[in-house]
C-alpha cells in the first residue's frame, strides 16, 4: 500500500523530476565542454525554469 501511494506521488511529478534532470544535464555537460559559458547555461535554465513556474501559478489562479 505504502509503495503505491509513493508510486503515484512520483508518477504525478514525474515530468517535473525529468526536466528539472534535463536542467542538471544539460548544464554539466556544457560546463565540461566550454567551461565559462556554463553561466550562461545556468542563467538561461533559471529563467526558463521561473517562466515555467509563472505559467503553471497563472494556469491555476495563484498569480492574480
Amino acid at each position: 500500500m505504502i509503495f503505491k501511494t509513493i508510486f503515484n506521488l512520483i508518477w504525478r511529478y514525474f515530468d517535473v523530476i525529468c526536466y528539472v534532470l534535463a536542467l542538471i544535464f544539460i548544464n554539466i555537460g556544457v560546463f565540461l565542454l566550454l567551461g565559462k559559458v556554463v553561466w550562461i547555461s545556468t542563467g538561461l535554465s533559471v529563467a526558463l525554469f521561473g517562466w515555467l513556474a509563472e505559467a503553471i501559478a497563472d494556469s491555476k489562479g495563484g498569480g492574480k
